[in-house]
């Protein structure tokens, strides 16, 4: 098991120019907490299934909630340099609950709804013996390429900690 709890910006930028020096910001922020489950391990420690519960709040532009749940979520944790950085590298998938529809989401793309696909990428970093880490984390919301809604999306560049009991 696991917390975490990270913040960040929205970005009005799509995911893959999220974190380009020059990407433009919305006015809103993301705060979220998560708590997640490791449900199985494969390779020797080397990948995990996961399964992650979040409730976010926003403030600025927009100050509705949202709840995700990646109940898929892939994790790499071996990595050369462990010895002296433990390292992860993660991907998760799953719904997308917005308590209204998001007005930054509105003003970047024709539409929005409630209800979208979750999607994050995550790098994470700590001490070798240590249960806590740092994470740099890809918020992002989307349409699904049109399969969920017309159209909508979003995405956040959050940092935050992880403490793994």
């Amino acid at each position: 098991f696991s917390v975490a709890a990270y913040a960040g910006r929205l970005t009005k930028e799509k995911w893959e120019k999220a974190f380009l020096a020059d990407a433009e910001y919305a006015d809103a922020t993301l705060v979220v907490v998560a708590g997640t489950w490791t449900a199985a391990r494969f390779f020797n420690d080397r990948l995990s299934w996961e399964l992650e519960a979040q409730a976010g709040k926003y403030s600025g532009d927009q100050s509705h909630w949202e709840f995700n749940l990646p109940i898929l979520t892939l994790r790499w944790h071996r990595f050369p340099w462990d010895a002296y950085v433990s390292t992860s590298l993660a991907w998760g998938i799953g719904p997308s609950y917005a308590t209204e529809e998001p007005p930054v989401e509105l003003e970047t793309n024709d539409s929005s709804s409630r209800w979208l696909v979750y999607w994050f990428g995550e790098l994470t970093a700590g001490p070798p013996a240590s249960r806590w880490e740092v994470l740099l984390r890809l918020h992002h919301r989307s349409d699904s390429f049109g399969v969920v809604a017309e159209d909508g999306g979003s995405n956040a560049v959050c940092a935050g900690l992880r403490y793994r009991f």
